[in-house]
């Protein structure tokens, strides 16, 4: 599996314009994740065009990825009970259980990796240019070269009009509009009251969101993170 809070929040972050919500459960057994993944139909089409990762038969570009991505949490001894379903024409949504996310991340990257730290009472997320290796070693779909050119590696030191102005170059013109409007948001909850939190809006007693418009991801002029403790 390629699976973590991080891909949730990426397996589609790069095909360019689309809604994820992920709501994650933190437990102090058997934590959860449950997703749902919107794509645009032209910018299926466009990745379907440019990617070397082509799908067999009648499969888009999404469907062969989500079945992929499916089939790898199962084969992660730190993930399991998965389920992903295609409930539109490029929507899914999916569950699965897992047992620490850094575990996870740490399994899926290789190695220990430095974007997710959870402990007892923490969970730390900081995905940077200088980590950025290790998310594509945890999402692997994310060095293909025909898709790196529109991630973050690439575009160090664009101003969002100048990846606005690219993408419409290469995309067509309806890509800023539709990128604009792409959100990825997090939701979740903790196993305890919530003592401390940063970079992210605490929702309840022991619940938080964390989200940031997609062109964040794309260019991460700025570290997307956030961090909370809870008793």
């Amino acid at each position: 599996m390629r699976k973590t809070l991080v891909l949730s929040i990426l397996l589609v972050i790069l095909l360019a314009s689309c809604t994820v919500t992920e709501d994650l459960t933190i437990s102090d057994g058997a934590s959860s994740s449950s997703s749902d993944i919107n794509v645009q139909q032209f910018f299926v089409d466009v990745i379907q065009d440019y990617s070397q990762f082509m799908p067999s038969g009648s499969e888009n570009i999404m469907d062969s990825a989500i079945r992929t991505f499916a089939g790898q949490i199962e084969d992660a001894e730190a993930g399991w009970n998965t389920v992903f379903i295609k409930d539109g024409e490029n929507s899914y949504t999916g569950v699965f259980n897992f047992s620490s996310i850094e575990t996870l991340a740490d399994e899926l990257g290789g190695g220990s990796q430095s974007i997710i730290t959870q402990t007892g009472n923490s969970l730390t997320f900081n995905c940077n240019i200088d980590n950025y290796k290790e998310l594509e070693n945890i999402v692997p779909f994310l060095a293909d070269p025909n898709i790196s050119v529109y991630l973050a590696e690439y575009n160090i030191g664009y101003s969002e009009q100048d990846y606005m102005d690219m993408i419409t170059f290469a995309i067509g013109a309806e890509a800023p509009e539709a990128l604009r409007s792409s959100m990825i948001e997090i939701n979740i909850t903790v196993p305890g009251s919530i003592t401390s939190i940063s970079g992210a809006v605490k929702t309840g007693d022991n619940t938080l969101t964390f989200s940031f418009p997609l062109i964040d991801f794309l260019l991460l002029a700025e570290p997307l993170a956030f961090s909370v403790q809870w008793n």
